[in-house]
């Protein structure tokens, strides 16, 4: 049975432990690379906790993703050191890992990963409701660089992304499955603005919503 993974998710495989991934209803990027352990890697990789072939969510992985990348830079350049300079970035970067594990737990133990989850189902189920920052903060009595750090951390995107994001989902569902005016889809997406609707929804999707419900064979009112 396939396992969904949160956007933020990174999986480490053992060698012999078989892999199979895929995109699920969206566009896939990742980051990736290979290394082969010795008995001492592997003494420090168990120290660090790190769970394997599974997929854990940790949010944000801008960090962990230009660390890739610089890796990925050494193993193709030629200089005099590049063998132990590889080595220092992967320990960076298994250890920068792992913190950010168990960063992310100490969230969830105290309860604010449940919080996050919360608003955003309620994003996600009420994509018409006018969402903001102060709105999200004050339910959940935190302060907002708090709620935005946090939500950014665990989901790997802004609070207010993903009420764009839920508003876009939304209204891809209404205009491909019902005859509705553009304009009261729009108004049912959270927008008082008709053309502000038609602009977000052409820079998310490249066409505009007519254009669309004409491509996923809608029906035009």
């Amino acid at each position: 049975m396939d396992e969904i993974a949160e956007p933020g998710s990174f999986i480490l495989y053992d060698e012999s432990f078989p892999q199979s991934y895929r995109s699920y209803n969206s566009v896939f990027t990742n980051d990736w690379f290979h290394f082969k352990p010795d008995k001492d890697d592997q003494a420090f990789l168990n120290g660090l906790e790190i769970p394997r072939n599974r997929p854990v969510p940790i949010g944000d992985l801008h960090e962990l993703s230009l660390m890739v990348n610089q890796l990925s830079y050494e193993t193709y350049a030629s200089n005099r050191f590049k063998s132990e300079t590889i080595g220092l970035l992967l320990k960076l970067f298994f250890i920068k890992l792992s913190n950010k594990i168990h960063d992310c737990s100490l969230d969830i133990a105290n309860g604010n990963y449940n919080k996050m989850s919360i608003i955003r189902s309620k994003i996600y189920n009420q994509p018409f409701k006018p969402w903001t920052i102060a709105e999200m903060s004050h339910e959940l009595t935190m302060s907002r660089s708090n709620l935005q750090h946090l939500y950014k951390r665990f989901f790997g995107v802004s609070p207010i992304d993903d009420v764009i994001a839920s508003r876009m989902e939304h209204a891809k569902y209404l205009l491909s499955t019902t005859n509705i005016a553009v304009k009261k889809i729009a108004e049912m997406c959270g927008y008082n603005n008709e053309i502000h609707f038609m602009r977000q929804f052409k820079k998310a999707t490249a066409v505009t919503p007519s254009e669309y419900r004409a491509n996923k064979g809608g029906q035009n009112p």
